[in-house]
């Protein structure tokens, strides 16, 4: 059986038939690809031409593997339906071969050529029924609902334009004939379509007026005059405006003239002309990339390779609002002024700042200012751009297109010849203009920043109030718009200090409002960025203003969105320069960065613009996210069993930790200060455990005062004892014990007067840890037993390991040594069991050194041999020191024979005592290097370090250690002097 006809239409929508059926052809990135495939008919199109059809310049890792599984697809449909092999891939690329007559363009332009040529014979009838014929075959525009790229838009432009011209030589043809009214009603609904075009209107002015209806062809002129001069600010050419005249006076029509398919080139009256706005005096910085592109634009600088190369550089400065990219381009203008003798036009394409200028509109104002007639400037937008590129053909030429919008309004206003070259600004980042140089404009540094405030306000009062100097730099961020409206505003005031306006633009809520002078505003130059976003986007820019910090994470974004992915609007945002990728953690996962000042905007929009309920909610979902990714990455890694191998994962979880150590604690501060009570105390509880673990000093202290702060205002007397508690630890890990007591003892007596057992038994276990060896060890003995007691009571078994690690260092304080281990070894047992390495770690390190007093030293090297690999997988770098130094405190014990090999691990401790701050740690090192020195019989080293152990205990208040380095001097005294 003989396999139905194939036909192939793209004069309108794209449809491939076999016979009567209707073939599926998937979805519109696979019709991109077979559409792509039909222009290039019974060719090989390259995978590369096939990517860039379907996705333009930025196509995906996949892009090659896509395109294969569309072909494969299309295959199974086509190839069947034609009984034989019509797409298929060679060495070249993929291929879709097709018969005469099975595509709907091929017939299409043959007929069209054959009515071109029986018009131009004087064959009017066969003329106009092969144009009829050829017309008929258009269902619609051109692929139509085909997603168009470079390629492809080129070409439905092309055959947009040859259905029009088919149209009026069909036209001709029934006007030759005598047939005018056959014309008419086509001809008017083109003229809708198309007011601009000229040669359209002729036509249908002529078949009116040949009807005997001259009123109508009058108000056919009315209405093309008034597109004209709306739209371009021209009058009807000179055809036009004969046929009115003929019309007015009765007389007979002229006969047409052909139109010009562009002017011809005005070589002899051509002027050089600059069109560029003046340059700034005050102009600072840019020097990179000042030179870098000029070194692209250039015409002088040699091309890559050997070969000349033909195409037209462009370069395109991009950035955020108000960060300087006219001022920049207009620089950079003036001093290419030698390379380009023959021109630099300027124009200004509205952007974000007003309404979109249309390419047509613009053309028509560029071949003006270039001499070109207004009558002999073509209806069509593709033919302006082919005469402007005409007329810049030869010559040196900068086009300067400043604040466009995107790449189609930009695509038809650059030369087409090498010579000339395009500079454009825009706040969007234009990825998808091949072969154009895409130049990030960053803020000011601080040294750029402070020479432009000096050069508008002057040196003497710029040294005059530093300190009040730096804060206004601080306050603008490095944004040139706000550095000159600052500068405008102080010199404009001599009066004013600096101060006074530091003060004022210290408040984030009123600081845009100061920054504005004139008809400069940093509000508005950022307002009309954000209302040009879509509404899914505008709404994730205000929420990124509800963050705490400019910088954040993806997921802080999904939260506040309640979405599950963002990726879309963050791509609106990134390509509106209004937020950039800041960096990529250590898994792979972008941090993102919008800019001081649009942050301050952002949350302006955000409380103007979203329901408290919406933000608070939103809120809130951010901080759940952070308590929750908090917990997990503390929860692994404390869980880590030592020796698992799973450091690589530790390394993973440590280091977002640390990439987000900034945040957390930013995380805390703001739910702290926004009234998230609730949350800032989970979050607090939770960064607590993280902050020992990490040794984070300073943010620990931080994120306990905030949520003091908190619950404070509050009212809530449980989590202010709870957080007086964290900050009294805190204190106890920095040497300041006797601070910390006094918070304790203030916040356990609080918590026992509200029932509250659990949160006052860990209390205590810190309490007991923390003054067992500073004179106070029957004390820390009493709060451990109680503590170990209730956590027993309550089932919490980690927490009582925890405390009887307590209560056998109150033990091993009070010489109790066999008591110690009696009572660590029961902990050992369930820390075992529990699978914490870091508690177990813990009771491991003090097990050993009450073994050590039992004589027990193979016991003891075990102990802390799996002591220190569990500190080192957590890495708890206090743990791992304090192994160490109990290590050398057993090489010490073992005699002075073994005592030199204690020099190498209390070395190591040294290191990390000194790296983390830990006074304590670093005095008991002391003591034990003195101890060794003395074994070894080097009485001066010895005294020296004993004597700075010494130092170091009184500052600390550490009695017995005090006493202990005491003796050590006295015997090293006595045994040096003479008997």
């Amino acid at each position: 059986m003989e396999a139905p006809r194939v036909e192939f239409k793209v004069l309108g929508p794209l449809e491939v038939t076999a016979g009567d059926r209707v073939l599926p052809l998937g979805g519109p990135k696979q019709r991109t690809l077979l559409a792509t495939l039909l222009i290039h008919t019974n060719a090989a199109v390259s995978g590369e031409r096939l990517c860039d059809a379907i996705w333009g310049a930025a196509p995906p890792v996949s892009a090659q593997a896509n395109v294969r599984s569309y072909v494969a697809a299309l295959r199974k449909v086509i190839n069947p339906a034609a009984g034989e092999d019509r797409l298929s891939q060679g060495h070249g690329g993929y291929q879709l071969r097709v018969l005469p007559g099975e595509v709907d363009l091929h017939l299409y332009e043959d007929l069209a050529a054959r009515g071109r040529a029986a018009l131009a014979g004087g064959r009017h009838r066969a003329a106009a029924g092969h144009l009829r014929e050829a017309l008929d075959l258009w269902r619609g525009g051109a692929f139509d609902g085909v997603a168009h790229h470079d390629a492809l838009h080129i070409e439905v432009a092309r055959l947009e334009e040859s259905r029009l011209a088919a149209l009026e030589d069909h036209a001709e043809a029934h006007l030759a004939l005598g047939e005018p009214r056959d014309v008419i009603g086509p001809l008017q609904a083109e003229v809708a379509r198309y007011p601009l075009r000229e040669s359209l209107w002729a036509k249908l002015m002529t078949a009116q007026y040949k009807c005997s209806r001259p009123g109508d062809a009058l108000r056919s002129y009315a209405l093309a005059r008034a597109a004209l001069r709306d739209e371009l600010g021209l009058e009807p050419g000179a055809e036009l405006r004969r046929l009115h005249h003929a019309v007015l006076t009765g007389e007979p029509l002229p006969e047409p003239e052909p139109a010009p398919v562009c002017a011809e080139r005005p070589v002899d009256c051509w002027q050089p002309t600059s069109q560029l706005p003046s340059d700034t005096t005050d102009f600072v910085g840019r020097s990179l990339i000042l030179s870098r592109a000029a070194a692209v634009l250039d015409p002088a600088t040699p091309a890559a390779g050997d070969a000349p190369s033909c195409a037209v550089p462009v370069v395109i400065l991009t950035g955020l609002p108000g960060v300087g990219k006219t001022a920049l381009a207009t620089r950079l203008a003036h001093d290419l002024r030698d390379a380009f003798p023959d021109g630099r036009l300027f124009v200004h394409l509205g952007g974000a700042r007003g309404p979109r200028r249309a390419p047509g509109a613009v053309l028509a104002d560029l071949l003006v200012s270039l001499g070109v007639a207004g009558s002999s400037i073509p209806e069509a937008t593709v033919d302006r751009a082919a005469m402007f590129r005409s007329l810049l053909s030869g010559r040196k030429v900068l086009v300067l297109l400043d604040d466009a919008q995107d790449e189609a309004q930009i695509r038809p206003l650059l030369p087409g010849t090498p010579g000339s070259a395009a500079l454009v600004t825009s706040r969007t980042r234009m990825a998808g203009l091949t072969g154009a140089q895409l130049i990030d404009v960053a803020p000011f540094n601080d040294e750029e920043s402070q020479d432009l405030l000096r050069r508008i306000v002057g040196s003497p009062r710029i040294a005059a109030e530093p300190e009040a100097t730096e804060r206004v730099l601080a306050s603008c961020a490095g944004l040139p718009l706000a550095l000159r409206v600052t500068a405008a505003r102080l010199a404009s005031r001599p009066h004013w200090r600096i101060r006074r306006l530091a003060d004022r633009l210290a408040d984030e809520r009123g600081r845009l409002a100061e920054l504005t002078v004139g008809d400069l505003a940093v509000r508005t130059s950022v307002a009309a960025s954000y209302h040009g976003l879509t509404p899914e986007a505008a709404r994730a820019f205000r929420a990124i203003g509800m963050l705490p910090s400019p910088e954040f994470p993806g997921w802080a974004l999904a939260a506040l969105l309640d979405a599950r992915d963002t990726d879309q609007a963050t791509d609106v945002l990134i390509d509106a320069n209004l937020v950039q990728v800041a960096s990529v953690d250590r898994q792979g996962l972008p941090r993102f960065r919008t800019h001081d000042l649009l942050h301050v905007f952002a949350g302006e929009r955000a409380l103007d613009e979203e329901p408290p309920a919406w933000r608070r909610a939103a809120v809130a979902r951010l901080l759940d996210g952070w308590l929750s990714r908090l917990r997990s990455a503390a929860d692994q890694i404390v869980r880590r069993e030592a020796g698992e191998g799973t450091q690589g994962e530790t390394r993973d979880l440590v280091g977002w930790l640390e990439g987000e150590r900034t945040s957390l604690v930013t995380a805390v501060e703001f739910a702290a200060s926004a009234g998230y009570g609730t949350q800032a105390a989970e979050l607090a509880s939770a960064m607590e455990d993280v902050c020992h673990l990490r040794n984070w000093w300073d943010e620990w202290e931080r994120v306990a005062r905030a949520a003091l702060d908190r619950a404070r205002a509050d009212g809530d007397l449980v989590a202010t004892a709870v957080a007086q508690g964290s900050l009294a630890r805190a204190f106890a890990v920095r040497g300041r014990v006797d601070d910390a007591v006094i918070r304790w003892s203030a916040a356990i007596e609080q918590l026992d007067a509200h029932g509250e057992a659990h949160h006052a038994a860990r209390l205590r276990t810190h309490r007991s840890f923390a003054i067992a060896d500073r004179g106070m060890a029957e004390a820390a003995h009493d709060d451990a037993r109680a503590a170990a007691a209730v956590m027993s009571r309550l089932g919490d078994e980690h927490g009582e390991v925890v405390a009887l690690r307590s209560l056998g260092f109150a033990l091993v304080c009070l010489r109790r040594e066999a008591e110690a281990v009696d009572v660590l070894e029961s902990a050992l047992e369930t820390a075992e069991r529990l699978g914490r390495p870091l508690a177990l770690a813990d009771v491991l390190q003090l097990l050993s050194w009450a073994e050590i007093c039992h004589g027990r030293f193979d016991r003891c090297a075990g102990h802390l041999h799996r002591a220190l690999a569990a500190f080192r997988t957590v890495r708890h770098r206090p743990g791992e020191a304090y192994a160490l130094l109990t290590l050398g405190r057993m090489h010490i014990a073992l005699g002075p024979d073994q005592a030199a090999h204690a020099l190498g691990p209390l070395g190591e401790a040294a290191s990390i005592f000194t790296e983390l701050g830990e006074r304590r740690g670093e005095a008991l090192v002391s003591y034990w290097l003195g101890r060794t020195h003395a074994a070894a019989g080097d009485p001066d080293r010895a005294e020296s370090h004993l004597a700075t152990a010494l130092a170091g205990f009184r500052n600390l208040r550490m009695p017995f250690w005090t006493e202990q380095a005491r003796l050590g001097i006295s015997r090293l005294a006595r045994a040096i002097t003479p008997s």
